[in-house]
């Protein structure tokens, strides 16, 4: 190689070196400077806890009453169930309907009897026929055997028209009162009845009571005879009293009725007014028990678990629970017995 090309070629790596070199620094001097760059990752906010509301009663004395309130229904106290008293039969018609007024005397139903009603009339013709023969006899002067066979005739065919008349009289059914008919059981003519079923119902309406039946037996447990009772009826006030509850019925061996009369109580209406019908209802309430001067808390304030009745006290920022003996309770507060003191303040929400 001639002189001047070898030196021509060393400056050219030299210049290419420095080339390399410069590239080399500015990189380093630039770090990632070619590279994406990274957002800054950001710290979450501070979230301040929300400080729990707490609805709270403060523990007071008052006055606590027990009521029982429900609707009572009109009935009658004078109502008579009647029912053929012999072996039953065949049903010969049925005289009235239900919600029918009827009179004392007036005849509601009867059995088929076949001629009965005919032998009746003919007996009466024999009793009138043996009456005049005896009659007639005592007028001619008749003594001894001839007026005793007279008078045994007599007797004979008038027992024989009592018995008649007595099976007449038992297959047909009167009203024993003027009143309504509130019930007509559902048979027709050809039914056959059986002895003791009830075949009619009449009440009357002048003589009216009001009865109302609980739902559970513990609900009037307290309601005592002579007790006074609060009644609205079509909108006015009306005063009455208690004329019999569970605790003074008549003990039935009934199982049907004995239930019935444990959760029944009935009521009398001082001075009622006219329009009253039987099945009409009223607004009832009878004040049971009452308490002054007692610690008195809204119901929800009370918690059960278990048995255990407890309430919530709030201490400082702390809740404490603490069991209470409940007394009187109504459908909105609840009475104290023991477990908590004036001034304490109870938590009403959880």
């Amino acid at each position: 190689m001639y002189p001047k090309q070898r030196i021509t070629s060393l400056l050219s790596r030299k210049i290419a070196k420095r080339a390399a070199v410069f590239v080399i620094t500015a990189l380093t001097l630039s770090g990632c400077s070619l590279l994406p760059h990274e957002e800054a990752v950001l710290q979450p906010p501070l979230i301040q806890p929300v400080q729990e509301k707490l609805d709270l009663v403060e523990v007071t004395r008052g006055s606590i009453q027990t009521s029982l309130k429900g609707t009572a229904t009109f009935i009658s106290s004078n109502v008579k169930t009647l029912s053929f008293t012999e072996s039953g039969g065949q049903i010969k018609s049925i005289n009235v309907t239900l919600g029918q007024k009827v009179k004392a005397g007036d005849l509601l139903a009867e059995l088929e009897t076949d001629d009965l009603e005919l032998q009746v009339r003919l007996q009466k013709l024999n009793v009138e026929r043996v009456q005049l023969l005896y009659s007639e006899a005592v007028r001619d002067g008749a003594s001894g055997t001839d007026k005793r066979l007279k008078e045994i005739d007599l007797e004979r065919e008038q027992l024989s028209l009592q018995a008649m008349e007595s099976r007449l009289h038992k297959s047909q059914l009167f009203s024993p009162i003027s009143g309504t008919i509130i019930f007509v059981d559902s048979i027709k003519t050809g039914d056959r009845v059986n002895a003791y079923q009830t075949i009619v119902t009449v009440a009357d309406p002048s003589s009216m009571q009001l009865t109302y039946a609980a739902s559970d037996a513990k609900d009037v447990l307290g309601v005592e005879a002579g007790m006074p009772v609060s009644l609205k009826y079509k909108g006015k006030d009306y005063t009455g009293k208690v004329l019999q509850s569970p605790s003074n019925a008549p003990v039935s061996t009934d199982q049907a009725k004995a239930n019935s009369t444990a959760v029944t109580i009935v009521m009398g209406i001082d001075n009622p007014p006219e329009g009253i019908q039987i099945g009409h209802s009223a607004d009832m309430i009878i004040e049971l028990q009452k308490r002054e001067n007692a610690i008195v808390l809204p119901r929800k304030a009370i918690r059960s678990y278990m048995g255990r009745s407890y309430v919530q006290v709030a201490d400082g920022e702390r809740k404490k629970e603490v069991d209470v003996e409940v007394g009187l309770t109504t459908p909105t507060e609840v009475e104290i017995v023991k477990g908590l003191e004036e001034g304490q303040k109870v938590i009403l929400n959880n």
